[in-house]
């Protein structure tokens, strides 16, 4: 097997690679489309940039904002670039680290229901057995860790949309 079949390059998987990103988006579009008061987000009269609801929340709360932000932001960029370079390495841990870290930060994150877990923690497990899963298939199985790293960051997506919820903190960021 070739280095560039190995890394899930040939011109087959870059296209299965595209109608994944494709389907990804489409989800993460119909999830923003279905949340209520999500479209207000595109509406420049309301949408503003207020740190100060952030800033009043525990350290705990600040860090997992920051993480999920990182991992937010270099999700597309790992998409778009070219797979199995240094800068996808570099850019790959980073953003398992970051999501490693937000799901930690999340099991101590449990204000929304007097001290208890909330249906959201299923994604910080989801991330707790996923993201070491992925590593290891990134040097076994290429097109499956491709796959894995895909569902993570739908997941993260997911919980994302579900902070902009009206009365939380990244909804008070933004619109409060």
């Amino acid at each position: 097997m070739s280095q560039q079949e190995r890394i899930g390059d040939t011109r087959a998987d870059r296209r299965a690679g595209w109608a994944i990103f494709a389907g990804c988006m489409a989800i993460v579009v119909a999830i923003f489309v279905f949340t209520p008061g999500a479209w207000s987000v595109a509406l420049p009269e309301t949408l503003k940039f207020d740190l100060s609801p952030l800033f009043a929340q525990s350290w705990l709360v600040q860090f997992h904002v920051a993480t999920v932000a990182i991992a937010l932001l270099l999700g597309p960029v790992q998409f778009l670039l070219p797979k199995g370079t240094g800068a996808h390495r570099v850019f790959g841990w980073t953003w398992a680290m970051a999501m490693f870290a937000t799901a930690i930060a999340t099991f101590f994150i449990r204000d929304m229901r007097d001290g208890q877990f909330s249906p959201i923690h299923i994604f910080s497990v989801m991330t707790f057995v996923g993201v070491p899963l992925a590593l290891w298939l990134a040097r076994k199985k290429v097109m499956s860790h491709a796959r894995a790293m895909i569902g993570l960051y739908i997941g993260l997506v997911i919980a994302g949309v579900t902070a902009i919820a009206p009365g939380r903190v990244i909804w008070n960021m933004f619109f409060g």
